[in-house]
Order: structure tokens, then sequence, then C-alpha cells
């Protein structure tokens, strides 16, 4: 995809997401167990809506068969108030500590008879290798279709560096979820990133609650996020503990 391409791909996603900002009461509940989904492999901080008082444990792996890389995020998240939560999060490739990562996120409301639910997240890192800072920003729609199918969309930007060499470019997660019961559901995660041409990571996924405070996401697909001539077949899980 060329790079007018992407504009306008850009373009059709605020078209969309534009029709859903206004503040109104926030959910009190979210999550798989209530019926919205969340994407594996862009992690919200807290569910939408989340409690004051909440407090998650995550962990994101990664896994290449070609290349035997094995890539892992550890997270720690908690709700500092209602619908606004920080995380922790340590990226590591193999045994070595890659970056750090703290972000925040909150809820600006839900709306259409509570079948929508947005927010915002930004994110700061300091990528250790080459002991820069870089930051993201994005806005966050989560909207139930039915009792069964929900989608939740991400659109924002990322600075690769605070310093003259700093470029900016768009980034976007588009998911789609089928809930079969309220412990199983499954779907599909489309990572993008347009910078001089377009990037992507895509990821079919189940999801599986052990109980209200424990699941398991599971998934794997073709990746060019890093290199856009060589696909990239990725194995990737999540797991959730809540408390």
């Amino acid at each position: 995809m060329t790079y007018g391409l992407g504009k306008l791909y850009l373009m059709g996603c605020f078209l969309v997401i534009s029709l859903c900002i206004a503040p109104i009461a926030y959910a009190d509940k979210t999550g798989l167990t209530s019926g919205r989904p969340e994407p594996m492999v862009f992690d919200l901080i807290d569910p939408l809506g989340a409690k004051k008082g909440e407090f998650e444990i995550n962990t994101l792996m990664d896994y290449s068969p070609r290349t035997g890389q094995f890539q892992w995020s550890p997270e720690i998240e908690y709700s500092f108030a209602k619908g606004h939560a920080i995380e922790l999060e340590l990226p590591v490739e193999n045994s070595t500590l890659t970056a750090y990562k703290v972000s925040l996120q909150g809820t600006l409301g839900e709306l259409l008879q509570k079948r929508m639910i947005h927010g915002w997240q930004i994110i700061g890192r300091r990528e250790n290798n080459e002991k820069e800072f870089a930051g993201e920003a994005l806005y966050i729609n989560d909207y139930k279709f039915s009792e069964k199918w929900s989608t939740m969309n991400m659109i924002g930007a990322r600075h690769t560096r605070f310093n003259e060499e700093g470029d900016f470019f768009c980034l976007a997660n588009n998911s789609v979820f089928y809930q079969y019961h309220f412990r199983f559901a499954i779907g599909i995660e489309l990572n993008s990133e347009i910078r001089n041409h377009y990037h992507y990571r895509l990821t079919p996924q189940i999801q599986y609650a052990f109980t209200k405070k424990a699941f398991i996401q599971f998934g794997g697909g073709p990746s060019q996020l890093n290199d856009e001539k060589r696909t990239e077949w990725l194995i990737t899980t999540r797991l959730v503990f809540d408390f």
C-alpha cells in the first residue's frame, strides 16, 4: 500500500470515530466476562470505564519460529480513579530489557445507549539501546453491535525520538470479536503503522476466561511491522490476572 492509500485509510478511520466524541456516564463493567473483549497485541491499560482501585498484572509473549526470537512484556496496571489507569511495562527481548514504558489511560464516557464507550491513551517510553525517549497518543473506541459482536478501534500517532531527529508516524489498531460464550471469544486484530509506507501485523486470536479474574489470549499471524519486504510469522499469547 502506498502512502496515498494510507492517507485514505486514515481519513476513513477519522470519519468513523468523529461520530463518537461525546462524554456521557462511565461503564460499570468491561472485559471479556461482561461482553467486551479487548485486542491482544495492542493492550489497553485497564478496560475502559474500570472502577477505582482495580489492579492487574499481565504478560504478552511473542515467538518467531523462523528466528527463534522470544519477546515478552510483563505489565503492572492500576486504576487510580474511575475510568483512569496507569501502567508500567518492561519489554524484554530474550533476556535483555530493551525499554521502559509508562502509560496513562482515561475514559471519556458512553453513548448510543451504552453500546459505545471511548477514551484515550498516552504512552511514554525510553529505548535502552539508543538511550532515547519516544511517545504515543491514541484515541480508543469500543462498540457493541449486538450481544455477540463487538469492535474496538484505536487511532493515533507516535513520535520516535524527542529530538531533532525524531519522526512522526500514524498508528491504528482495528479488531472485531465474536463472543460465543461469556468465557470464550474469537477475534481478529489488525495493527497498522504508516511511515513512508504501510506496515501491518494481522493476528487472529482466541480468548478464554478461567474466572472473572484470570484469562488467556492466544493467536498468531503475519507481520511486516519491522520490515515491509519480509513477512514474519509470530505466535503470540497474553496471560491476564486481575485483583
